[in-house]
């Protein structure tokens, strides 16, 4: 921005130039300096976006002030109004107020067009505006002088004449002043007259209503457009006027009546016309109101390294025009002037306090700081354990994307009251099939497996750790406030088995169901959980008679089998395929198993053997819990170490052999003792799970 001195020199008192120009560099402004140019001493002021207010020669004085203590000189508006009222010359309508907040017509009767005084022309040369002739000159200079962009229209020119603030119509075109024909966009704002626009509402006037040497009538408008629209519709057609500088940065919302009277007494001055009674008036939407910021004085020296007290605050917010209301109890209550659209937060009226209080005042301090020991939330300690122990049992870590298709749950079976039937729908979805994200990780490692499966990859053994997503459950009554979706954290494994063995494969391998098993179980030991193995579970895509679930303590975290037939020949998986999964996130709330070390018992342990008879679907693992509990402390380890069905077992019925090794630390066991104890075993077992001693 360009400013001649003797022209700002009108306004306010003026410092040295160099003084003048470290002042304003050390206010926050760039490159701050003199020059001369077409016969004037000018100021050459690079403005960051925020300060709108300043593009004017009433916003640098302000500035001046606030930054020195000198007096404020404001130039005459009141116009000495004659003739007929200008409310019977024109109407206007606001046909689009969101974007049009106030809109202000003034008229000018009896203009004769001319050349401004030389003394204008050169001031507005050195100000990097174009003299063309005393009307616009007139606009042009009150606009330097209050920041407030200005048009002139011939009224003459006007059908109606009417002013109306509207968006263009598919297909309009204006001819700008430039002598561009320009098609119009739909959401362009333009100001029109009862036929055809005629401005490009706060970027450019059209030629078809441009003042000329025939105008003798002339309608001022004076406007508070939306910021947003002037600087899409600038942007839309490549045009960046002065007007559309100062509208998209904000303009005085309170200025624009003050604006259009001085524009008036400077034409009616330079082009000796007659200014009509009255100002002509229509408001749309009401402009953002003016906040209200509540200021602590601990909170803003705090910000800003200071030690001040609220007197002292208080006057420096007042040299920039911030009314401050109340001053107590360590808080401000402030209202920033109507010309500061960048002051809303309390840290704005801080930065105001630094600039006018001097950044060079502000004291150098060494920065300080509290280090805290960083902590990683629970939840990423235990994936981060769980990746390490599934990538060292031999899995390969995968990464999905994740999203599935309504069709892959489908396949999964999952019962209607599922709430992993309730996934949740994108809206702008990556690929339309796949437009739900995975309420857990089972469709994703399948969709993997097949893949590589499809390029010939015999033994796969992937896992991933990632979050599923369920849908919050719809209230029936239908009123109650919306809950956030459920997101749990997985980890989830998929192993194969090759379908023929090799030539040099040894003997042959478990069923992958048993991999599986180790792995899943192997992790949680690892982890520090107390893993067991029962019958059931609740994933219908796992076989029947080849899954279980996995339980932590006493809490189901998961599941592992084989998988369906159904959800395997629906994936395209034509091998033997096992599926592990753990809700990582209902492990978290399972205490971990306490470790006690005790030293190695000097005295001889006894063994034990014991075989009984229990229904063919009973699960071992349960009977060795039983017998843990039973036995007391005695007892050292238990193992199953045989599992036999045939000649000599009842149909229906298996055998299960238990070793039981019975210590203790102070003293030899003696074989009453150990009689005793198995003896309560066998009752126990007896009781609880129909056991016959073998």
């Amino acid at each position: 921005m360009r400013l001649p001195l003797a022209w700002l020199a009108e306004w306010v008192e003026l410092p040295a130039e160099a003084e003048l120009c470290e002042a304003l560099e050390l206010a926050g402004f760039e490159d701050a300096y003199t020059e001369d140019a077409g016969g004037e001493r000018v100021l050459e002021l690079g403005l960051t976006p925020n300060r709108g207010d300043a593009a004017s020669l009433l916003g640098l004085a302000r500035e001046l002030r606030a930054l020195f203590g000198s007096e404020l000189t404001l130039p005459p508006c009141e116009v000495d109004a004659r003739g007929a009222a200008a409310g019977g010359a024109v109407q206007l309508v606001i046909e689009a107020p969101e974007a049009c907040f106030h809109y202000a017509a003034r008229i000018v009767r009896g203009v004769k067009v001319g050349a401004s005084p030389p003394a204008l022309q050169r001031r507005l040369e050195a100000a990097g505006v174009r003299a063309l002739n005393n009307v616009v000159d007139a606009t042009n200079a009150a606009m330097l002088e209050l920041g407030q962009p200005l048009h002139a229209f011939d009224l003459a020119k006007l059908a109606g004449p009417e002013i109306r603030v509207r968006r263009a119509a598919p297909g309009e075109t204006l001819k700008t002043l430039d002598g561009k024909d320009r098609k119009l966009d739909p959401r362009d704002l333009l100001i029109a007259d009862a036929k055809q626009p005629v401005a490009l509402a706060g970027v450019m006037g059209g030629a078809d209503s441009e003042v000329g040497e025939g105008t003798t009538d002339v309608l001022i408008e004076s406007a508070h457009f939306h910021p947003t629209d002037v600087r899409l519709g600038a942007r839309r057609h490549g045009l960046h006027t002065e007007a559309s500088y100062r509208f998209e940065r904000g303009v005085d919302r309170e200025g624009v009546v003050r604006a259009a009277d001085r524009a008036a007494r400077l034409i009616a001055e330079g082009a000796g016309g007659e200014v009509a009674a009255g100002v002509v008036e229509a408001r749309g939407e009401a402009a953002p109101e003016i906040p209200r910021i509540e200021l602590r004085v601990e909170r803003a020296n705090r910000l800003l390294g200071l030690d001040l007290d609220g007197a002292q605050i208080r006057a420096l917010l007042e040299r920039v025009e911030v009314e401050v209301d109340r001053a107590d109890a360590g808080r401000l209550d402030c209202r920033p002037p109507s010309y500061r659209n960048d002051l809303g937060l309390p840290q704005d009226l801080a930065e105001e306090i630094a600039r006018i209080h001097g950044y060079d005042k502000i004291p150098t301090t060494r920065p300080t700081g509290e280090l805290v020991p960083a902590r990683l939330p629970e939840s990423w300690r235990l994936a981060d354990g769980m990746r390490d122990a599934l990538a060292a049992a031999g899995l390969v870590e995968v990464r999905s994307f994740p999203f599935v298709s309504a069709a892959d749950l489908e396949a999964l079976g999952l019962a209607a009251d599922d709430p992993r039937r309730r996934p949740l729908a994108l809206r702008n979805p990556i690929q339309e099939a796949d437009g739900l994200l995975r309420p857990n990780l089972v469709p994703s490692l399948l969709r993997l497996v097949r893949q590589n499966l499809s390029r010939q990859v015999e033994e796969i053994g992937l896992f991933e750790v990632a979050a599923g997503f369920e849908a919050a459950e719809e209230s029936p009554q239908g009123d109650e406030a919306p809950t956030l979706p459920t997101e749990t954290l997985w980890a989830a494994g998929a192993l194969t088995a090759e379908r023929f063995a090799g030539l040099w494969s040894g003997r042959e391998r478990p069923p992958v169901f048993f991999e599986a098993r180790g792995i899943a179980e192997k992790a949680l030991s690892g982890l520090g959980y107390v893993a067991s193995l029962r019958s059931g579970g609740s994933a219908p895509y796992l076989h029947p008679g080849a899954s279980v679930a996995l339980f932590a303590g006493d809490r189901e975290v998961g599941c592992l089998g084989e998988l369906h037939p159904n959800v395997a020949g629906v994936f395209g998986i034509d091998r033997p395929c096992a599926i592990f999964e753990l809700n990582l996130s209902a492990l978290l709330t399972v205490k971990k198993r306490e470790f006690h070390f005790r030293e190695v018992s000097r005295e001889p342990g006894v063994r034990r053997d014991l075989a009984v008879l229990v229904d063919e679907g009973q699960a071992a693992g349960e009977l060795r819990e039983e017998i843990r509990k039973v036995a007391g402390p005695e007892l050292a380890s238990v193992q199953i170490f045989d599992r036999y069905t045939g000649p000599g077992v009842p149909d229906g019925r298996v055998s299960l052999a238990f070793r039981m090794v019975f210590q203790r630390s102070d003293r030899s066991l003696t074989d009453a003792e150990v009689s005793t104890i198995t003896d309560r075993v066998v009752k126990a077992l007896s009781e609880r799970f129909g056991a016959e001693p073998r």
